[in-house]
């Protein structure tokens, strides 16, 4: 297949991404944004290229709930062709007459609708919890409105939004304990942030963000009236928010952020917000046969400010990092992606799904590892619930051969990386990449061990960890260490010599083995740590030594799948 082009950002929304964005016609699309005051909204009028900033008319409402850096939610009832706007928390739900820029009626209590929501009235409608965006299912007989609280609860409406009720079910998760790696509570989120869709035969799926390692999962077969207990599904994220929905063409698209957070420290007591290490990218996948198996978890933004040595305050103390997200499709294969919170982290680019089908990625450091997530943090939190970072890792020039570049991994001799009150140690240098995710294929890596070091682990992930996290290996599917010494086959690891290690997977489950060559030769046998049922798509390398030095000096990673 000829190599599509990676997402383009053609934009920024002017509202954390999750809600506010609708198309509008052929051609034109708006992200909205929650200004209290005079909303407006991020338009482009030639089906997502260009984009500019415009206010609304007199007769659109203000955010009424929630927050001005968080916008309603506007979807086109698929009967009527009018909009339903949802706010995001404990507003009023509004149903336009004459479109976008028509008249606004608030809903009341009593069903009816008023367009008097100007007044102070006590007699308008407004749904208790955290609004998602609305799903019109069964031909648009019904909306189905993800909302949560102490779980997530469905409100349903058969009438286009003027009735509602609640299901039956509460979808809920257990909270996060302490144990293995973490010696600390994670912020507790009992299953929120639902999105949902609906599948060919007519069942609701539901995933749901958590404290867990894994989104959770549920389904409904009494359209969204009762559902099943919430389950881990595959799909790993702790603590950001997912987004599933359907392409044009039946497919269905999921949006969420694969990475696992650092271990929780003794002093996260899971009453409050931690310090989120985990929103650095965010990811997509396709399936063609209704979510039984996925393509892709592929990289579609990696946080150009993910290594700020500001990062935590800079432009304000607010959420920040690339989890949230909402699409809408271009045409047959493009779509366009709002995602990021924050306003100096959210974009809108346009992906091609095709894009997600690719079995290839290489990488070398010619032009710098702005592939490659290699960033460590400063354990102190500060702004909201953040550290600042610095990094992980640095590119430097081969010892033999200047034009060649390297990224360097040592154990860093930095103690702003270290807090000695809640335990964290961050100095273990360490880098981590991306490519098409495989049941099977081979990965090629391309090294050298500097004179002293104390080598490195390089893992075969299922998702993304942090550059500075000592628990991958752990985690990985398949992990080995490289060390001057270490026998890997029957071939013995050099110092300040080039290496080339082929490592080849022919599955990911329990038994599955990976087999190594080592500069051509044989080198043994990995079997499976942690099974994976979605395939391996991260490389990741962590410094092995306990005190400053080297570790690995990486020149090229390659990897295909089948």
């Amino acid at each position: 297949m000829e190599s599509m082009p990676t997402p383009r950002v053609v934009g920024v929304p002017p509202a954390d991404a999750g809600r506010g964005l609708v198309r509008v016609s052929a051609t034109e699309i708006r992200h909205y944004d929650g200004d209290r005051k005079h909303p407006g909204y991020l338009v482009s009028r030639d089906n997502g290229e260009s984009w500019r900033y415009e206010k609304t008319g007199p007769e659109y409402p203000p955010n009424y709930g929630g927050m001005a850096k968080e916008s309603p939610s506007l979807v086109r009832n698929p009967k009527t062709g009018e909009f339903i706007r949802i706010q995001p928390i404990k507003g009023h739900v509004f149903i336009s007459q004459g479109g976008l820029d028509g008249k606004w009626l608030a809903v009341t209590k009593d069903g009816g609708t008023s367009d008097r929501w100007r007044e102070k009235r006590d007699d308008l409608l407004t749904l208790p919890g955290i609004m998602r965006s609305p799903l019109f299912i069964d031909g648009g007989k019904r909306i189905i409105l993800p909302t949560h609280g102490n779980g997530t609860t469905m409100w349903l409406s058969d009438d286009g939004g003027l009735n509602w009720h609640p299901s039956k079910t509460t979808i809920k998760s257990p909270p996060h304990t302490i144990g293995g790696v973490h010696r600390g509570l994670r912020w507790q989120n009992i299953a929120v942030e639902a999105t949902v869709v609906e599948l060919k035969d007519g069942k609701l799926w539901a995933l749901l963000r958590t404290s867990q390692d894994d989104h959770y999962e549920s389904f409904s077969r009494d359209r969204g009236e009762t559902w099943s207990e919430g389950k881990p599904s595959r799909f790993a994220a702790t603590l950001t928010m997912p987004t599933l929905g359907r392409l044009p063409d039946g497919r269905l698209l999921m949006l969420w952020t694969n990475q696992s957070p650092l271990p929780e420290l003794h002093t996260a007591t899971g009453r409050s917000e931690d310090a989120f290490t985990n929103r650095d990218t965010l990811h997509a996948a396709i399936s063609d046969d209704e979510g039984k198996t996925w393509r892709g978890f592929r990289e579609v933004g990696l946080d150009e400010h993910r290594a700020r040595t500001d990062y935590a305050t800079w432009g304000g103390p607010q959420d920040r990092g690339n989890h949230q997200s909402e699409f809408v499709p271009l045409d047959a294969n493009r779509i366009l992606v709002a995602y990021g919170q924050h306003k100096n982290h959210r974009r809108l680019a346009i992906m091609d799904t095709r894009w997600l089908l690719e079995k290839k990625r290489v990488a070398d450091f010619s032009k710098g590892a702005g592939d490659w997530l290699h960033h460590s943090f400063i354990p102190v939190p500060c702004g909201h619930c953040s550290y600042h970072r610095k990094p992980a890792a640095v590119v430097v020039p081969h010892p033999s051969n200047p034009e060649v570049k390297l990224l360097d991994i040592r154990f860093l001799d930095d103690p702003e990386l270290v807090n000695a009150e809640s335990g964290a140690d961050y100095r273990a240098g360490g880098a981590a990449w991306n490519f098409p995710a495989g049941q099977a294929g081979k990965a090629i890596v391309r090294f050298r061990l500097p004179a002293g070091s104390a080598g490195a682990h390089l893992s075969l992930m299922d998702r993304l960890f942090a550059a500075c996290d000592v628990t991958a290996p752990d985690s990985a599917v398949f992990t080995l260490r490289l060390a001057p010494g270490e026998k890997i086959g029957k071939t013995t690891l050099k110092p300040d010599t080039d290496h080339a290690l082929l490592l080849e997977w022919s599955g990911t489950g329990e038994g599955d083995q990976c087999r190594l060559s080592l500069d051509g030769k044989p080198a043994g046998n990995l079997s499976v740590k942690n099974p994976a049922p979605n395939g391996l798509s991260y490389l990741h390398f962590i410094a092995a030594g306990k005190e400053p030095g080297p570790g690995i000096q990486i020149q090229q990673a390659a990897a295909e799948v089948r």
